[in-house]
């Protein structure tokens, strides 16, 4: 199998010494889950964009400092690829930035928090599944799972196409489900407890108050599922191609 990994910003190069870059994240991570799994980057920020949705069997796009409402030439000629995808039954799945541009791709909303507050450090999900309806790919039996957050935006009305699957009350529409085509989720699984500690003393005193950066920061360390939710998105990518 091979999916592609649609990089939408680039990190700092002491962020890249530090923690390697976007795709080698997801590759680290996503790598445990199965070694045989082929991976290939499109810069698509610098408009270096696949032929056509078939030439991988997968994609996941990744994060970015981006807004999508910024609707610069190069997201517009993404959200056009997430479609044709989508229609095409070629399986997507968006992080964080990736959530909230294949739900503008589709017709949902982005907005910034309204009291333009951070989510950020380790936030909560529960599952919202209706009974005997959990789909064969999310393994196990959790009504909850917990990852990395770092997010002003996110999507504040869904298109019709999606159905919501998991959220807190920061962010109800924090896991989306296209059908049997589409993931996406505004959490972060491939990032760790370090980057985001290295956030939270960047954006103390500048777009978040002490009172919120302490709170981040006594959160930063809290268990995560990232295994867990790495192993439903190569599942979940295996399942929808096959």
């Amino acid at each position: 199998m091979k999916i592609g990994i649609l990089v939408t910003a680039f990190l700092s190069d002491e962020q890249v010494v530090r923690f390697g870059d976007l795709p080698s994240m997801f590759v680290a991570l996503l790598s445990l889950q199965d070694e045989g799994v082929e991976y290939v980057t499109y810069n698509v920020c610098l408009d270096d964009f696949p032929s056509s949705p078939d030439v991988c069997d997968g994609w996941l796009i990744t994060g970015s400092y981006h807004s999508a409402y910024e609707r610069l030439p190069w997201m517009l000629k993404l959200e056009e690829f997430i479609r044709n995808a989508l229609s095409s039954d070629v399986p997507m799945v968006g992080i964080c930035f990736g959530h909230q541009i294949m739900a503008q791709a589709m017709g949902g909303v982005v907005a910034r928090e309204a009291n333009g507050k951070w989510g950020l450090a380790v936030h909560d999900y529960s599952l919202i599944l209706n009974e005997g309806s959990r789909p064969s790919w999310m393994e196990g039996a959790a009504s909850h799972f917990a990852l990395q957050a770092s997010h002003q935006d996110q999507v504040v009305v869904l298109p019709e196409t999606a159905e919501r699957i998991g959220g807190n009350d920061f962010c109800p529409n924090g896991l989306l489900l296209y059908g049997n085509t589409g993931l996406s989720m505004q959490l972060h699984p491939e990032l760790s407890a370090d980057f985001i500690t290295t956030l939270i003393s960047k954006r103390r005193g500048e777009s978040m108050d002490d009172v919120d950066a302490d709170d981040a920061a006594s959160r930063v360390n809290d268990p995560v599922d990232d295994q867990l939710v790495a192993r439903w998105i190569v599942n979940f990518l295996k399942e929808s191609r096959a």
